[in-house]
């Protein structure tokens, strides 16, 4: 057996939309939300194989030679270093950063004793993993991620807050000093502040962006919010929170269907409106920096993050010898792929793969076997398996291990 299909693993969290996921699956809405679907063997979302109903970790354990492969099992184990998911937002994420791999490992060993008696909800560490992710967005995407630099950030903030900011913030005019270090200080002032202060300066944010109709809420096709959007957005459910100055101290990307965003670890982000494909190393570290109701770690989320102010770029990209569209990211854990309508012959393979078919249909063909995959559908195959040929019609995702 070379070839599995498995079934993913929902999740109802309530920023999630109620449609996007089950039209993708072809099932029937039934109202709650369903903000992500999970292909991987995560122990908080373990895929099951369809054919054995085994968990997938399971199945892939039994025969782990021949679904992983040698050089595979000397760097992982027998451990699926990714997750697949789909994300399918309505209302912004937390804001959130992740840990490199040294900083999980520290931050894991460092929580040892306090994981007894605390909720697991309220670790900053669930595993001594980094994790990285990549976003390539199937319908329109806005996402928030890496800090502006300072010089753009100072004259926003003393057009909405010129009461607050020279109460507050008038040390943002020593251009002699690191900008970085500024901005730091800035990011950390916000989110230490009394809450009595905090509340004054949210005020005034407040009725400036009212105020202030030429900043737009959203682009003129409605397709994406803007910064005042994403604030104006988050105010009700979150009226305390400094996370609420981040749509202006953060870079706001925009993702038109068939782009991607790379997102290394160290990096302050969050999703806020859209559906797409996320392919992440398969960790469950989350600190949280703002609009959210859980733990938030400032002191932790300080030596976490990167603070420096620089440009966002979007994912790039280039068509491999087999005609695949390769999405580029520095990771040794995951690599995707992009298969568009076309026949593909893939051969000197070297890793397990998973394939995923968002629209339309395709037929794998190996020397043994020959399926049609469905839309919504996802496989696992070997890395011993030396060829097989796709002819897709419609757009399909291959999320592997690059070796």
């Amino acid at each position: 057996m070379d070839i599995v299909q498995i079934q993913g693993h929902i999740k109802e969290y309530d920023w999630g939309n109620s449609s996007f996921i089950p039209a993708l699956l072809s099932q029937d809405e039934d109202g709650k939300s369903k903000a992500e679907l999970w292909f991987g063997t995560h122990p908080n979302g373990d895929a099951k194989v369809v054919e054995t109903g085994q968990q997938l970790s399971e199945f892939l354990a039994q025969d782990s030679l021949h679904w992983f492969g040698q050089e595979h099992l000397d760097c992982f184990g027998d451990q699926l270093p990714l997750l697949l998911k789909v994300l399918a937002i309505d209302k912004p994420l937390s804001i959130q950063v992740h840990p490199t791999k040294a900083q999980a490992e520290e931050g894991w060993a460092k929580e040892e004793l306090t994981r007894a008696h605390q909720k697991k909800e309220l670790w900053n560490y669930k595993d001594p993993n980094r994790k990285a992710e990549v976003i390539y967005a199937l319908t329109p995407i806005t996402a928030m991620c890496g800090f502006r630099p300072l010089k753009q950030i100072i004259p926003v903030l003393k057009l909405l807050i010129p009461n607050g900011y020279a109460k507050h913030f008038g040390y943002l005019d020593t251009v002699q000093e690191d900008s970085d270090k500024l901005l730091a200080k800035l990011f950390e002032d916000l989110y230490t502040m009394q809450s009595e202060q905090l509340v004054q300066l949210v005020d005034e944010y407040i009725a400036s962006l009212k105020k202030h109709e030429e900043l737009p809420f959203a682009t003129g096709d409605g397709a994406f919010l803007e910064s005042k959007g994403i604030v104006l957005s988050c105010y009700a459910a979150y009226p305390k929170d400094p996370g609420l100055f981040c749509p202006f101290i953060l870079h706001v990307k925009h993702l038109h269907p068939g782009e991607a965003l790379y997102l290394e670890p160290r990096t302050l982000h969050a999703y806020v409106l859209g559906n797409g494909i996320e392919l992440m190393s398969a960790s469950d570290n989350v600190l949280r920096g703002g609009l959210t109701n859980k733990k938030v770690d400032v002191k932790e989320l300080m030596r976490i993050l990167e603070i420096k102010g620089r440009e966002v770029e979007k994912a790039p990209m280039l068509i491999g010898r087999s005609g695949r569209l390769h999405v580029l990211t520095p990771t040794e854990e995951f690599h995707l792929m992009v298969l568009k309508s076309g026949t593909y012959h893939i051969n000197e393979r070297r890793s397990i793969e998973l394939v995923f078919l968002t629209e339309g249909q395709a037929v794998f063909q190996s020397a043994a076997e020959k399926r049609t995959l469905e839309k919504g559908s996802c496989h696992v195959i070997a890395a011993s398996l030396s060829s097989y040929t796709l002819e897709v019609e419609g757009t399909l995702f291959i999320a592997d291990v690059p070796r």
